[in-house]
């Protein structure tokens, strides 16, 4: 459940970072850009202070918080940021929360893609796909046009491994090895 996701996600962005070496004396790290879709959902509510508190990318990296959810949902948003922004994690250097994905993926340097349409009862695989794959084409498109050229996204939203493929097809300028998927 969300265990294996939070172990996954951390894992991801430590690999990620692997190569970069910390040392005591080295100058603090500029803050780096974390965006999460469905941030104000079970995954992404769980997932924002655990990014928040260096759980994630390490103790010594700030991070700046672009949080990405449906317009209806908006207003359980703010709770979340509320919530975020009580915790006062000594990492954070901002959050910024929005409905709309040209802000969220504005120049990010990882990407959650966690929001999607769950199956509902009845629905086959192909409507969820059907659903997701609209998600995921718009998401691909934006990480393409606004995020940064080295951004690394890992696809939590089911069915990840296509919604990973359907994102990655929309972000020819991203290297398709940056998409990973759970």
């Amino acid at each position: 459940g969300l265990n294996v996701v939070v172990f996954a996600a951390t894992m991801f962005a430590r690999f990620a970072v692997s190569r970069m070496a910390f040392s005591a004396a080295a100058a603090p790290k500029p803050p780096v850009k974390v965006a999460i879709t469905g941030a104000a959902g079970q995954i992404g509510y769980a997932l924002l202070p655990r990014i928040a508190s260096g759980q994630l990318l390490g103790a010594d990296q700030p991070v700046i918080l672009h949080c990405l959810e449906r317009a209806e949902a908006m207003n359980a948003m703010r709770g979340v940021e509320m919530e975020v922004l009580d915790g006062a994690y000594p990492l954070l250097r901002g959050i910024r929360c929005t409905d709309k994905v040209e802000e969220a993926f504005e120049d990010i340097d990882y990407a959650l893609l966690v929001g999607a349409k769950p199956r509902g009862p009845g629905m086959e695989r192909a409507d969820l796909l059907k659903d997701n794959g609209k998600i995921f084409v718009g998401q691909g498109k934006a990480l393409n046009k606004y995020a940064k050229k080295t951004v690394k996204v890992i696809v939590v939203g089911n069915p990840a491994n296509t919604n990973c493929l359907v994102a990655a097809a929309n972000a020819p300028s991203i290297d398709p090895h940056d998409f990973s998927a759970m």
